[in-house]
């Protein structure tokens, strides 16, 4: 068996730890985020006895003073799928979609915190008449998946039914 010496000796732990040292942040240490970039957002259920006849919504979000509202008016169509949403500036990104079910799920993605929420909702039936004013109070929650220090998203929730608007 051949000996390298103490010069060999010394080579070789280097040479462990030159190529070895770069792998153990890959393998959980601490303050090593894997995930980045998480959305925040508010989705709003509507039920689908109120979705089959609702013909436009009205939607206003407030949180810490500053207030986003928008509109859907493209109701109607029954077929699941996504539903057209018209853009303006400055409103957060809304993604309603109609579930074969007959409800809409509007995925509105905003950047929340875990502050208090106010949700308002008001609109018109197919018929023309309008479905009245709704208002909840939502606390919107923050999940950590890989621990405080790496974030994580922030969601609400509220269902719109034939009743108004609750949490949830």
């Amino acid at each position: 068996m051949r000996r390298f010496g103490s010069v060999g000796r010394v080579f070789s732990v280097l040479f462990v730890l030159a190529v070895g040292t770069p792998l153990f942040p890959s393998c959980g240490s601490p303050g090593v985020c894997r995930a980045v970039g998480y959305g925040s957002s508010v989705t709003l259920h509507i039920t689908p006895e109120r979705a089959a006849t609702l013909a436009t919504l009205g939607i206003e979000m407030c949180q810490d003073g500053t207030c986003h509202s928008f509109s859907i008016n493209a109701l109607t169509p029954l077929t699941p799928g996504p539903i057209p949403l018209p853009t303006s500036p400055g409103a957060p990104q809304a993604v309603p979609l109609r579930m074969a079910d007959g409800s809409i799920d509007i995925r509105i993605e905003a950047g929340i915190n875990d502050d208090p929420l106010d949700l308002t909702t008001s609109g018109t039936n197919t018929s023309g008449w309008s479905i009245g004013m709704s208002h909840a109070r939502l606390k919107p929650t923050t999940t950590y998946p890989e621990g405080r220090d790496c974030g994580g998203p922030t969601t609400a929730v509220a269902t719109l039914d034939g009743l108004g608007l609750r949490a949830g």
